[in-house]
């Protein structure tokens, strides 16, 4: 009796799910044809008004969007500028950067010094480029480097006294 029931409501919830779910997607193409009764002669309805009406149905467009209507589109009048509402201030520099940045003067002078070290590193062996054959050790003038951590390293000095944000372990594996 009990898989009887179970059969029967497996059964009902197959064709619920048939009926619900509808016929699936296929393409489908409409064509309009010429009226008889209308037309005065049978050449009335040539090919060119055919592809016409087959823009219509397809949904293409006749002509091209001019570059004044797409400028429009993107700058007009009612594309007004939002406020940026959470910008702080840089605690080293005092300049006005987003919460989630970096303030660009600060970043600007690690990407110097960034491009020292890098320039420095390609005036030794300008061939190898980013890859390099050795461990790196950056020495600034202000720096004394102890034998235990310069041996096997590539020493890179710098003329220059070591920037307060760049710290001695700043390569150090973490």
């Amino acid at each position: 009796m009990m898989q009887r029931w179970s059969l029967i409501i497996r059964e009902v919830c197959e064709v619920v799910s048939r009926l619900a779910s509808g016929p699936p997607p296929a393409f489908a193409v409409a064509a309009i044809a010429p009226d008889p009764s209308n037309s005065t002669s049978p050449s009335s309805y040539d090919v060119k008004q055919l592809v016409n009406d087959m823009r219509t149905l397809l949904g293409v467009p006749k002509y091209r969007t001019s570059k004044a209507k797409k400028q429009t589109r993107k700058f007009s009048y009612n594309k007004l500028f939002t406020p940026t509402r959470d910008l702080v201030t840089c605690q080293n520099c005092g300049f006005f950067h987003e919460v989630h940045t970096i303030c660009g003067r600060c970043y600007e002078k690690v990407r110097e010094a960034t491009n020292d070290i890098k320039r420095k590193m390609m005036m030794y062996n300008p061939y190898v480029g980013e890859r390099q054959d050795k461990e790196v050790f950056v020495k600034y003038s202000d720096d004394e480097a102890p034998e235990s951590v310069v041996n096997g390293k590539r020493v890179i000095e710098m003329d220059k006294p070591r920037p307060s944000w760049f710290k001695p372990n700043f390569f150090k594996d973490s």
